[in-house]
Protein backbone atom coordinates (compact mmCIF):
# COMPACT_ATOMS: atom_id res chain seq x y z
CA UNK A 1 0.00 0.00 0.00
CA UNK A 2 1.30 3.44 -0.87
CA UNK A 3 2.32 5.79 1.93
CA UNK A 4 -0.32 8.35 0.94
CA UNK A 5 -3.19 5.86 1.25
CA UNK A 6 -1.86 4.59 4.59
CA UNK A 7 -1.71 8.12 6.00
CA UNK A 8 -5.28 8.83 4.97
CA UNK A 9 -6.57 5.57 6.46
CA UNK A 10 -4.73 6.01 9.76
CA UNK A 11 -5.85 9.58 10.28
CA UNK A 12 -9.39 8.76 9.17
CA UNK A 13 -9.60 5.99 11.79
CA UNK A 14 -8.19 8.24 14.49
CA UNK A 15 -10.52 11.03 13.47
CA UNK A 16 -13.58 8.75 13.56
CA UNK A 17 -12.61 7.38 16.98
CA UNK A 18 -12.23 10.87 18.40
CA UNK A 19 -14.95 12.83 16.63
CA UNK A 20 -17.23 10.41 14.85
CA UNK A 21 -18.25 11.13 11.23
CA UNK A 22 -16.99 14.72 11.43
CA UNK A 23 -13.68 13.49 12.81
CA UNK A 24 -13.51 10.97 9.97
CA UNK A 25 -13.57 13.73 7.37
CA UNK A 26 -11.17 15.87 9.39
CA UNK A 27 -8.77 12.95 9.72
CA UNK A 28 -8.93 12.20 6.02
CA UNK A 29 -8.21 15.85 5.19
CA UNK A 30 -5.23 15.91 7.57
CA UNK A 31 -3.90 12.67 6.10
CA UNK A 32 -4.19 14.09 2.59
CA UNK A 33 -2.34 17.25 3.65
CA UNK A 34 0.48 15.26 5.23
CA UNK A 35 0.63 13.06 2.15
CA UNK A 36 1.07 16.10 -0.10
CA UNK A 37 3.70 17.55 2.21
CA UNK A 38 5.58 14.27 2.44
CA UNK A 39 5.47 13.77 -1.31
CA UNK A 40 6.75 17.26 -1.93
CA UNK A 41 9.64 16.70 0.48
CA UNK A 42 10.65 13.34 -0.95
CA UNK A 43 12.73 15.47 -3.22
CA UNK A 44 14.55 15.05 -6.44
CA UNK A 45 16.17 11.70 -7.35
CA UNK A 46 19.89 11.78 -6.56
CA UNK A 47 20.81 11.01 -10.16
CA UNK A 48 18.76 13.97 -11.38
CA UNK A 49 20.13 16.24 -8.66
CA UNK A 50 23.71 15.34 -9.53
CA UNK A 51 23.06 15.63 -13.26
CA UNK A 52 21.50 19.08 -13.09
CA UNK A 53 24.23 20.28 -10.73
CA UNK A 54 27.05 18.89 -12.85
CA UNK A 55 25.68 20.31 -16.10
CA UNK A 56 25.05 23.65 -14.39
CA UNK A 57 28.73 23.66 -13.42
CA UNK A 58 29.66 22.99 -17.05
CA UNK A 59 27.54 25.93 -18.21
CA UNK A 60 28.91 28.23 -15.50
CA UNK A 61 32.51 27.30 -16.34
CA UNK A 62 31.99 27.75 -20.08
CA UNK A 63 33.27 31.34 -19.85
CA UNK A 64 36.20 30.17 -17.68
CA UNK A 65 34.90 31.57 -14.38
CA UNK A 66 31.94 31.02 -12.08
CA UNK A 67 30.23 34.30 -11.19
CA UNK A 68 28.37 35.01 -7.96
CA UNK A 69 25.29 35.89 -9.97
CA UNK A 70 25.37 32.39 -11.49
CA UNK A 71 25.68 30.77 -8.07
CA UNK A 72 22.77 32.81 -6.73
CA UNK A 73 20.59 31.86 -9.68
CA UNK A 74 21.54 28.19 -9.38
CA UNK A 75 20.75 28.16 -5.65
CA UNK A 76 17.46 29.96 -6.21
CA UNK A 77 16.48 27.51 -8.95
CA UNK A 78 17.21 24.50 -6.75
CA UNK A 79 15.37 25.94 -3.73
CA UNK A 80 12.35 26.99 -5.79
CA UNK A 81 12.00 23.67 -7.56
CA UNK A 82 13.26 21.09 -5.07
CA UNK A 83 13.39 22.69 -1.61
CA UNK A 84 16.10 23.72 0.84
CA UNK A 85 17.41 20.21 1.54
CA UNK A 86 18.03 19.41 -2.11
CA UNK A 87 19.49 22.88 -2.69
CA UNK A 88 21.97 22.41 0.16
CA UNK A 89 22.94 19.01 -1.21
CA UNK A 90 23.40 20.45 -4.69
CA UNK A 91 25.68 23.19 -3.35
CA UNK A 92 27.82 20.53 -1.68
CA UNK A 93 27.97 18.57 -4.94
CA UNK A 94 28.92 21.73 -6.82
CA UNK A 95 31.77 22.43 -4.38
CA UNK A 96 33.11 18.92 -4.89
CA UNK A 97 32.97 18.81 -8.68
CA UNK A 98 33.42 22.41 -9.85
CA UNK A 99 37.17 21.97 -10.32
CA UNK A 100 36.93 18.49 -11.79
CA UNK A 101 36.53 17.33 -15.36
CA UNK A 102 32.82 16.71 -15.86
CA UNK A 103 31.56 14.27 -18.47
CA UNK A 104 28.56 15.84 -20.16
CA UNK A 105 27.95 12.55 -21.96
CA UNK A 106 27.66 10.58 -18.72
CA UNK A 107 25.49 13.13 -16.94
CA UNK A 108 23.12 13.49 -19.90
CA UNK A 109 22.96 9.72 -20.32
CA UNK A 110 21.80 9.38 -16.70
CA UNK A 111 19.24 12.17 -17.05
CA UNK A 112 17.87 10.63 -20.24
CA UNK A 113 17.01 7.49 -18.28
CA UNK A 114 14.83 9.40 -15.80
CA UNK A 115 13.54 12.67 -17.24
CA UNK A 116 10.90 12.85 -19.94
CA UNK A 117 11.22 15.13 -22.95
CA UNK A 118 9.21 18.00 -21.47
CA UNK A 119 11.30 17.98 -18.28
CA UNK A 120 14.49 18.12 -20.33
CA UNK A 121 13.14 21.15 -22.19
CA UNK A 122 12.61 22.92 -18.86
CA UNK A 123 16.16 22.10 -17.76
CA UNK A 124 17.48 23.46 -21.04
CA UNK A 125 15.56 26.71 -20.48
CA UNK A 126 17.27 27.05 -17.10
CA UNK A 127 20.73 26.50 -18.62
CA UNK A 128 20.11 29.29 -21.12
CA UNK A 129 19.01 31.60 -18.32
CA UNK A 130 22.07 30.60 -16.30
CA UNK A 131 24.44 31.37 -19.15
CA UNK A 132 22.86 34.76 -19.75
CA UNK A 133 22.62 35.91 -16.12
CA UNK A 134 25.74 38.05 -16.54
CA UNK A 135 24.10 39.85 -19.48
CA UNK A 136 26.25 38.23 -22.12
CA UNK A 137 26.15 34.98 -24.04
CA UNK A 138 29.42 34.21 -25.76
CA UNK A 139 30.15 31.61 -28.42
CA UNK A 140 31.63 29.10 -25.97
CA UNK A 141 28.57 29.28 -23.72
CA UNK A 142 26.24 28.92 -26.69
CA UNK A 143 28.16 25.90 -28.02
CA UNK A 144 28.19 24.28 -24.59
CA UNK A 145 24.43 24.55 -24.21
CA UNK A 146 23.87 23.31 -27.75
CA UNK A 147 26.07 20.27 -27.02
CA UNK A 148 24.08 19.57 -23.87
CA UNK A 149 20.90 19.87 -25.90
CA UNK A 150 22.14 17.27 -28.37
CA UNK A 151 23.20 14.91 -25.61
CA UNK A 152 19.81 15.29 -23.94
CA UNK A 153 18.32 14.23 -27.29
CA UNK A 154 16.51 17.54 -27.77
CA UNK A 155 15.44 18.10 -31.34
CA UNK A 156 17.25 20.92 -33.07
CA UNK A 157 14.02 22.75 -33.85
CA UNK A 158 13.07 22.67 -30.16
CA UNK A 159 16.49 23.95 -29.14
CA UNK A 160 16.15 26.83 -31.58
CA UNK A 161 12.62 27.46 -30.37
CA UNK A 162 13.73 27.76 -26.73
CA UNK A 163 16.71 29.92 -27.63
CA UNK A 164 14.75 32.27 -29.84
CA UNK A 165 11.81 32.66 -27.49
CA UNK A 166 14.14 33.41 -24.61
CA UNK A 167 16.28 36.00 -26.34
CA UNK A 168 14.46 37.16 -29.48
CA UNK A 169 17.90 37.37 -31.04
CA UNK A 170 19.14 36.88 -34.57
CA UNK A 171 22.02 34.51 -35.02
CA UNK A 172 24.27 36.43 -37.41
CA UNK A 173 27.79 36.19 -38.88
CA UNK A 174 30.11 38.96 -37.80
CA UNK A 175 33.01 40.38 -39.86
CA UNK A 176 35.48 38.51 -37.68
CA UNK A 177 33.80 35.16 -38.61
CA UNK A 178 32.57 34.83 -35.01
CA UNK A 179 28.84 34.39 -34.58
CA UNK A 180 27.22 36.78 -32.13
CA UNK A 181 23.73 37.39 -30.83
CA UNK A 182 22.35 40.80 -31.70
CA UNK A 183 19.02 42.10 -30.39
CA UNK A 184 16.41 43.18 -32.86
CA UNK A 185 13.12 45.01 -32.52
CA UNK A 186 10.21 42.82 -33.42
CA UNK A 187 6.52 43.45 -33.89
CA UNK A 188 3.85 41.65 -31.83
CA UNK A 189 3.04 39.59 -34.91
CA UNK A 190 6.66 38.50 -35.32
CA UNK A 191 6.81 37.63 -31.62
CA UNK A 192 3.81 35.33 -31.96
CA UNK A 193 5.45 33.44 -34.81
CA UNK A 194 8.72 33.23 -32.83
CA UNK A 195 6.88 31.80 -29.81
CA UNK A 196 5.64 28.96 -32.02
CA UNK A 197 9.04 28.59 -33.65
CA UNK A 198 7.64 29.27 -37.12
CA UNK A 199 7.91 31.98 -39.78
CA UNK A 200 5.23 34.31 -41.09
CA UNK A 201 5.75 32.75 -44.51
CA UNK A 202 4.85 29.24 -43.24
CA UNK A 203 1.56 27.74 -44.30
CA UNK A 204 -1.47 27.41 -42.05
CA UNK A 205 -0.93 23.65 -41.89
CA UNK A 206 2.71 24.09 -40.82
CA UNK A 207 1.65 26.50 -38.08
CA UNK A 208 -1.07 24.13 -36.86
CA UNK A 209 1.44 21.29 -36.79
CA UNK A 210 3.96 23.39 -34.83
CA UNK A 211 1.30 24.38 -32.31
CA UNK A 212 0.15 20.80 -31.76
CA UNK A 213 3.72 19.62 -31.21
CA UNK A 214 4.54 22.44 -28.77
CA UNK A 215 1.28 21.98 -26.88
CA UNK A 216 2.12 18.32 -26.31
CA UNK A 217 5.79 18.87 -25.45
CA UNK A 218 5.15 21.77 -23.07
CA UNK A 219 2.13 20.41 -21.22
CA UNK A 220 2.47 21.07 -17.45
CA UNK A 221 1.27 17.57 -16.57
CA UNK A 222 4.53 16.17 -17.93
CA UNK A 223 6.67 17.90 -15.30
CA UNK A 224 7.11 15.07 -12.79
CA UNK A 225 10.58 15.44 -11.30
CA UNK A 226 11.10 19.20 -11.39
CA UNK A 227 8.89 20.53 -8.60
CA UNK A 228 5.96 22.92 -8.31
CA UNK A 229 7.85 26.00 -9.50
CA UNK A 230 8.80 24.25 -12.73
CA UNK A 231 5.18 23.24 -13.18
CA UNK A 232 4.03 26.85 -12.81
CA UNK A 233 6.61 27.97 -15.37
CA UNK A 234 5.43 25.21 -17.68
CA UNK A 235 1.88 26.48 -17.27
CA UNK A 236 3.04 29.97 -18.23
CA UNK A 237 4.87 28.64 -21.29
CA UNK A 238 1.82 26.59 -22.27
CA UNK A 239 -0.39 29.67 -21.91
CA UNK A 240 1.95 31.82 -24.03
CA UNK A 241 2.00 29.21 -26.78
CA UNK A 242 -1.79 28.98 -26.84
CA UNK A 243 -2.28 32.76 -26.76
CA UNK A 244 0.19 33.29 -29.61
CA UNK A 245 -1.54 30.62 -31.68
CA UNK A 246 -4.98 32.14 -31.06
CA UNK A 247 -3.74 35.57 -32.19
CA UNK A 248 -2.19 34.09 -35.35
CA UNK A 249 -5.41 32.21 -36.08
CA UNK A 250 -7.41 35.40 -35.73
CA UNK A 251 -5.09 37.36 -38.02
CA UNK A 252 -5.07 34.61 -40.64
CA UNK A 253 -8.73 33.74 -40.34
CA UNK A 254 -7.92 30.10 -39.64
Amino acid sequence: MQTGCLLRIIFSIIGFAVGGPIGLFAGFALGSFLDNTTTKNIGIPNTVLHGITALSAVVMKADYSIQKSELYLFKDFMISNFGNVAAAKSIDILKDIKDEEISMEEECFNLNKILNYTEKLEILRFFIQLAYIDGNLNQRESSTIENISLLLQIRQQDFMYIKNTYFYYNYQQSSSENRQYQRYKSTPSENDYAILGVKASDSNEEIKKAFRRLAIENHPDKIEHLGETARKKAEQNFSKINEAYQRIKKRRGI
